[in-house]
């Protein structure tokens, strides 16, 4: 079998808001229109059965049995060995092979030794080697939240019930949901991503239950829906709180009967089904405002999971933000610059509104445009603008407001100084002893 450290999936975006992922194994996967096929591509242009991926060894191989050809790198191919990172193309999707491996370089990001963190303090030596085991589902950090949240993953997967992610834009909803996924029984069927809020209101019904020919305008042959793409797999309903209120009792049907009717269709298609929901919404409160059907969340939370923000888990940034280093010196083909303990406190004390994404984009950043074998505080001062210095740092309502006000200053200048404590205290009028007191 594949190791666990080394999996191969392939992704596919079939149109704005719906993406398709499928894992790959021992067996052959088939590639095509047809309803038997394990990836299924719903446009006219793609055979029933049009391409095939076998393994041999550790090695996969990519075969086309269709008409109209499978295309690689811009050449039509009979059979070819796949490499992970390439795209092939049937009919007008371009498919992705991924292999995702673990070991990203020879040698780790470190945080320097013995560099003082705000929160909770870190074993330096256990930063330089973060965790990447198949069993947490990618989710990194070992907070008490991060590792009540995986073992939630792991009791629920073993489940069919629908399942409710919420937490804030950036947090992880997708990341949960696979992971729910993947430790299942449905793992080695499709993964279907239907972003709700990218889905114009007038096609997503279609998007999700398919259409028939000449059922509307545009309609020039028949298409599978999400429901029947996922079949024997799990839908992900990203951004449920966008769903229009009048398609809402149709999902419900879909939830309850495991039953679906395509748009201009008579005929009732059963689907095998497992739904997770996301959003960074109250429903509650849309419900209030009659924005949201009770009945729908209701049946969709039967088991709710929480995503925690970033700010509340503090003790995790460093040593996720040490495998965004890692993911993206690997991608500059460069060795993984060292984060100095002038930046680990500045990425601890950060508020991240926009969560673990927006810390991947920082630290993208901040590898491409920094010099050097290692990241200072100031390579992240792009985080803080002098016409609101205060979005740096997360409100603690602990803290007066004089002590939250002097907590955001003193983090901005120590930003404008590039971390340089000696020549911030002198910025700031007071003695380092003090500054220092204050920073702990």
């Amino acid at each position: 079998m594949i190791p666990a450290e080394n999996p191969a999936r392939l992704a596919v975006s079939l149109t704005n808001g719906l993406n398709v992922e499928i894992r790959l194994g021992v067996k052959e996967t088939r590639i095509g229109r047809g309803a038997d096929a394990d990836l299924l591509l719903p446009d006219p242009s793609v055979s029933r059965l049009h391409a095939r991926i076998f393994r041999v060894g550790e090695q996969y191989f990519l075969a086309d049995t269709s008409r109209n050809g499978t295309y690689l790198d811009g050449k039509r191919v009979t059979q070819a060995v796949l490499e992970g990172g390439q795209a092939f193309r049937i009919g007008p999707y371009q498919i992705h092979f991924l292999r995702e491996r673990h070991c990203l370089g020879a040698d780790p990001p470190t945080v320097a030794q013995g560099a003082p963190l705000t929160g909770n303090s870190a074993d330096p030596v256990s930063l330089s080697t973060p965790a990447t085991s198949s069993d947490t589902f990618g989710l990194e950090g070992k907070s008490p939240f991060i590792k009540k949240l995986i073992e939630d993953i792991r009791r629920v997967a073993s489940s069919d019930l629908p399942v409710l992610v919420e937490g804030e834009t950036g947090s992880g909803k997708e990341l949960v949901s696979r992971g729910i996924h993947s430790a299942s029984s449905r793992r080695n069927r499709p993964f279907v991503v239907v972003n709700c809020g990218a889905i114009s209101p007038e096609l997503i019904e279609s998007e999700l239950f398919g259409h028939e020919k000449g059922s509307f305008t545009g309609a020039t042959a028949q298409r599978r829906g999400a429901f029947e793409i996922a079949h024997g797999g799990t839908i992900f309903l990203d951004e449920i709180g966008e769903l229009p209120l009048a398609l809402q009792p149709k999902l419900l049907r879909a939830l309850e009967q495991k039953e679906i009717k395509r748009v201009g269709g008579n005929d009732t298609i059963l689907v095998d089904v497992r739904v997770i929901a996301a959003t960074n919404r109250n429903l509650r409160e849309e419900m209030t405002r009659k924005a949201f059907r009770d009945d729908l969340y209701f049946r969709l939370s039967t088991i709710t999971l929480q995503v925690p923000p970033l700010r509340e888990r503090r003790e995790d940034i460093v040593p996720i933000a040490l495998l965004f280093l890692a993911e993206a010196a690997s991608k500059a083909n460069r060795p993984a610059p060292e984060l100095t303990g002038s930046a680990a406190e500045f990425l601890a004390s950060h508020d991240w509104p926009g969560n673990v994404r927006e810390l991947r984009n920082a630290i993208q950043r901040a590898v491409v445009m920094g010099e050097g074998p290692s990241l200072a505080a100031g390579d992240f001062s792009f985080l803080l603008t002098p016409e609101c210095p205060a979005v740096a740092v997360a409100a603690d309502s602990r803290l007066t407001r004089w002590e939250q006000t002097e907590k955001n200053s003193i983090l901005a200048e120590l930003a404008r100084q590039r971390w340089n404590k000696t020549r911030t205290a002198h910025e700031l009028g007071i003695a380092k002893s003090t500054l220092f007191e204050k920073l702990s």
